[in-house]
């Protein structure tokens, strides 16, 4: 195949007509038998692309070919279009080659267009031209990211297209003359002959003129109201009359399914666009079928075929969508040719689309999607580039139906080409730092293969250094010059940084609940400041740290000059208040009671709220919070919270009666905040078992806490709930006792620092470090609750709760460590990205100890999870296992919590 497909390439073009016109050939026998008035003429459109394109040009045309000929058009001329290109050498159709087929070929219409191709964008342009005269009667252009995408919507826009066709032969008005003494409208029931009036040009006591007449008729058809329209121009005892004859479009007043029964009419009707109780059309009728049919495609049923029929009285009518259904179709074999460089297992690894496999019932894999299939033909190309093959390609691909109309077998003919290496890197034109600089930002050096993404990522690199310095519209342009024979690609990035950019106008959408004032305090950028990119980025993140939102846009727009830019921040709200009673479970308090309400944005304010009451059979918690955000419009937080807690533990039982008062303000910026909090509770420690340690027998009973804490906080994360990038560092010192009273005396410093790496594919790679010291003074124990006590869903999974602590000699009692340290390293990737549940592996090591840290004595696990952002909450359900289980210690742990942050 390597050597057949390079000797086809220079005929590709030609052959790719051909082949529509020999498909075209089948249909005109068809459309003679429909024995229809309207013949089209469609010429071969022409290619613009810096790349092959005629597959595509070829299913574009074939595609309006048969929606053409499905509405009852028929198309001629195959013959004589063929006897041009092939004997007489014609490679470029015009109007010219129109006219001069008009000599033999009778045709009313002819269609004139092209396709292109360039980067992420494909497009279908064409022009439908009067026979004749060569007046242009419509003008139709498609486009989209996917070229799948695009032939589908021109095979939706034929009946429209043939609607218009037909709108303008009956538009032609007989040759009349003379003064129009009177207009009239016949026929109108429903929509007012004063509203029909206005859409005219014709007038009275004014000569009588066809193409006004057509012009009208064209404009009472655009309306949508009307099924047929006409004209007549009648001499009556009292002079000319124009009379339009109109009939109207029957209201749809129920919309109807038959046939089907793998998808419910519920599931069905979402797909729909049209509306009960509006007026018919039947191109959007057409439209909606063909919704009906791509719907079933993506559940695997491609031969449905769907039949949009009117049931009406004239007035009303009721539109019943019949649907057979047929067999479930799946993809058994997918095969390539003139692959070496990736094997099928690796190419078949880049698709979405996938054969029928042991485990299809569970997933979709074996089922076809068109776009998805076209999708995955620009993914293999796309790995194809970032590997260095920048001339490779997708000669050709077919998706054939097995006779008993069960199965697909994909073909795939791949042209590699030759590998390409990076030559010389450059950078030229308006340069504001330096080449050095910019030549940096390149992760690909001298001699490393070619990789087109990270090309990419070095234009977006470079753009956001200019954005950053307010060049929101700089041109960064590659330039690349290929050396064939050494296989290398020489790169110069020019930059034209064109004029400073300056806010306009911030447009805010979306936002039903939460106040505008809200969002733009989290935005970095106000009118009249002049454009960032950092800024820009910032300002999405930070309004996606508040958990407001499930999702955050921030584009940018062209302003009303050169100079000036408008942010468009489109916002996707998620509930933040709830009122619930329910039950949940935990594998640390086992059953769980809980009644709460909660509101984390109140009234739109930002304000948080929370009254909620936690039981289970080992603990309760009763909480009333307050937090303000924003206090006196200024980035400075405050808040209060009263509590009560009791929570049992194997040696004793622990009660906190309390409340805290929390400050925060910023330090450095709005990432870098500093945060004061002075606690004051009763604390009591009773049912102290009989051989606890003496540790725990000497704190038995009440006293009382009084502690100031001082941290500060960093947080970049780019989302609240699951961040891909960014990180969160943590310092705190606690100082209880002395000078602010309270009977216990300790300090307590604490660090803690979580960093995120976004991956490939939508995952995510973090690691985390946490490390705690506590200490007495003035001669005090440290409170047996304030000591570090590790294992758990929180700390080193694997382990059981609190099963990480220094032991008591004489008892064996946990007692809790006065040092700790953790780390965990997770990874985490999608596993039912539309549900966002999403898999987890992990790794944690830590232990805490009695004095000084020591990292060659450390508890190890690793493991899996889920986690999902259920309606209750986030959802954790891990598995970890211990790597050095000693005696007394479990080999695994399950761990599961909902409701609660993570």
């Amino acid at each position: 195949m390597k050597e057949v497909y390079p000797a086809l390439s220079r005929y590709r073009p030609y052959i790719s007509i051909l082949v529509f016109f020999l498909l075209a050939s089948l249909l005109a026998p068809l459309s003679a038998r429909a024995q229809s008035s309207l013949k089209v003429l469609v010429l071969p459109f022409e290619i613009n692309s810096p790349t092959d394109a005629s597959a595509f040009r070829r299913d574009v045309m074939e595609g309006l070919a048969s929606a053409l000929d499905r509405s009852g058009a028929e198309i001629v001329g195959i013959e004589a279009v063929k006897e041009m290109m092939l004997n007489k050498g014609v490679s470029r159709f015009t109007e010219e080659e129109a006219k001069a087929l008009s000599k033999t070929v009778r045709y009313d219409f002819v269609i004139l267009g092209s396709v292109a191709r360039n980067g992420e964008t494909a497009e279908a342009n064409w022009r439908v031209l009067e026979a004749g005269t060569m007046n242009e009667a419509a003008l139709y252009k498609k486009t989209s990211a996917s070229e799948a995408e695009v032939i589908s919507l021109v095979r939706l826009s034929g009946a429209e297209v043939f609607e218009k066709m037909f709108a303008v032969i009956k538009a032609r008005p007989a040759v009349k003359s003379g003064i129009i003494d009177r207009i009239a409208v016949v026929g109108n029931k429903r929509v007012d002959t004063a509203a029909i009036m206005k859409k005219l040009t014709s007038r009275a006591s004014e000569p009588f003129s066809p193409d006004d007449v057509k012009e009208d008729i064209r404009a009472i058809f655009s309306t949508g109201f009307f099924d047929d329209v006409s004209a007549d121009l009648s001499d009556t005892t009292s002079g000319k009359v124009l009379t339009f004859i109109v009939k109207e479009m029957p209201f749809v007043r129920k919309v109807e399914f038959r046939g089907n029964s793998e998808l419910k009419n519920e599931k069905v009707r979402e797909a729909l666009s049209m509306k009960e109780n509006t007026a018919l059309d039947r191109v959007l009728m057409n439209e909606n079928a063909e919704k009906i049919k791509a719907l079933y495609a993506e559940e695997g049923f491609y031969l449905t075929t769907v039949k949009p029929l009117v049931e009406s009285d004239g007035l009303e009518a009721k539109v019943i969508f019949e649907i057979n259904e047929g067999p479930e179709v799946k993809v058994k074999r997918i095969t390539f040719i003139g692959n070496s460089h990736f094997d099928d297992s690796r190419l078949k690894g880049f698709m979405t689309t996938a054969e029928k496999g042991f485990f299809s019932v569970l997933t979709s894999s074996g089922k076809f999607n068109e776009y998805v299939f076209h999708n995955d033909l620009a993914m293999i190309m796309g790995r194809y580039f970032d590997d260095g093959f920048i001339n490779a390609d997708i000669l050709d691909q077919r998706v054939l139906l097995s006779e008993d109309k069960k199965w697909f077998s994909i073909t795939v003919a791949v042209s590699e080409g030759d590998q390409f290496r990076v030559g010389a890197v450059d950078v030229s034109g308006e340069i504001l730092t330096t080449k050095e600089e910019l030549i940096e930002k390149f992760k690909l050096s001298k001699g490393d293969v070619f990789n087109r993404s990270k090309l990419t990522k070095w234009i977006d690199a470079v753009t956001e250094v200019y954005g950053d310095k307010g060049y929101a519209y700089a041109e960064i342009k590659p330039v690349t010059d290929l050396d064939t024979v050494n296989k290398t690609i020489d790169i110069t990035l020019d930059i034209k940084k064109n004029e400073l950019a300056y806010i306009e106008r911030i447009d805010i959408t979306g936002n039903l609940k939460t106040r505008d004032k809200v969002i733009r305090r989290e935005i970095e950028l106000g009118e009249g400041d002049l454009f960032s990119t950092s800024s820009m980025k910032r300002s999405r993140n930070n309004l996606r740290r508040l958990g407001y939102f499930e999702d955050v846009r921030v584009k940018q727009a062209q302003g009303s000059a050169g100079d000036k830019i408008k942010l468009d921040v489109d916002v996707k709200e998620r509930p933040t208040g709830s009122l619930s009673l329910g039950f949940g479970y935990s594998s640390v308090d086992k059953l769980i009671g809980t009644a709460s309400i909660s509101q984390a944005n109140f009234m739109g304010t930002g304000l948080k709220l929370d009254l909620s009451g936690t039981m289970s059979a080992s603990s309760s918690k009763y909480v009333l919070g307050f937090t303000e955000p924003w206090l006196f419009d200024k980035p400075i937080s405050a808040g209060f919270d009263l509590y009560k807690t009791e929570r049992q533990y194997p040696d004793f039982t622990l009660r906190k009666n309390g409340f805290d008062v929390r400050l925060g303000f910023p330090i450095t910026n709005r990432y870098t905040r500093g945060y004061v909090t002075y606690r004051l509770e009763d604390v009591h420690i009773y049912d102290v078992a009989e051989v606890a340690a003496a540790y725990i027998k000497d704190q038995q009973g009440t006293s009382t806490e009084s502690s100031i804490k001082g941290q500060i906080k960093r947080d970049t994360r780019d989302d609240a709930f699951f961040p891909s990038e960014g990180s969160v560092e943590n310092l705190s010192v606690e100082f209880a006792g002395g000078p602010i009273g309270g009977s216990t005396y300790f300090v307590k410093y604490e660090a803690d620092a979580v960093k995120y790496f976004p991956g490939p594919w939508e995952t995510t790679f973090s690691v985390r470090g946490s490390t705690g010291y506590v200490h007495s003074y003035s001669g005090k124990e440290v409170p047996v609750y304030e000591r570090y006590y590790l294992g758990g869903i929180n700390s080193i999974r694997g382990f059981q709760t609190r099963s990480i602590s220094p032991k008591d000699q004489a008892t064996g009692d946990s007692i809790g460590g006065k040092s700790m340290v953790v780390f965990n390293a997770e990874f985490l990737f999608p596993l039912l990205p539309e549900q966002n549940i999403k898999g987890l592996l992990f790794f944690d090591m830590g232990n805490a100890y009695t004095g000084r840290i020591d990292l060659g004595n450390m508890k190890r696990s690793a493991g899996t999870g889920v986690r999902w952002f259920s309606p209750m909450g986030p959802l954790r359900l891990e598995l970890g296992f211990n790597l050095d289980p000693k005696d007394g210690e479990s080999g695994q742990e399950w761990d599961f919590t909902i409701g609660s942050a993570f």
